[in-house]
């Protein structure tokens, strides 16, 4: 099993593309996938275009749990991996908890009346 902290590392987007890969390889074998769900400080956006890609890998029952946290990637598409992670959420429309998640995710949008966000949202239909 690898650490998170060296994988995080390797997927960082300022490194050579064969780290990277290593990186994305070894996420593999990560259990707990939260830490890929655009991680903070230390790591930061460097890492999020490779966060995504890993993430899209997952299976929906992976996923499932992390579908609010995942929407929540799309209020600016401007971030790294925006688009990998709408693609990846459109392939789980029909799972049980994406109608409820994605209700809650543009009621909170519209709530702080961030229009974008609601229009990235509506994207996945």
């Amino acid at each position: 099993m690898s650490d998170i902290d060296y994988i995080m590392e390797l997927i960082d987007w300022n490194n050579s593309i064969e780290k990277q890969t290593q990186g994305i390889e070894l996420a593999k074998d990560v259990k707990c996938i939260n830490a890929f769900l655009q991680p903070g400080s230390p790591y930061g956006k460097s890492v999020w275009e490779n966060c995504a890609k890993i993430l899209s890998k997952r299976t929906n029952e992976e996923l499932s749990p992390y579908l609010i946290e995942l929407m929540e990637w799309l209020q600016d598409m401007n971030w790294p991996g925006a688009f990998c992670i709408l693609e990846r959420l459109k392939e789980m429309m029909n799972e049980s908890l994406f109608q409820y998640s994605y209700s809650v995710c543009l009621k909170c949008a519209k709530a702080l009346k961030d229009k974008t966000w609601e229009k990235n949202l509506k994207m996945l239909f």
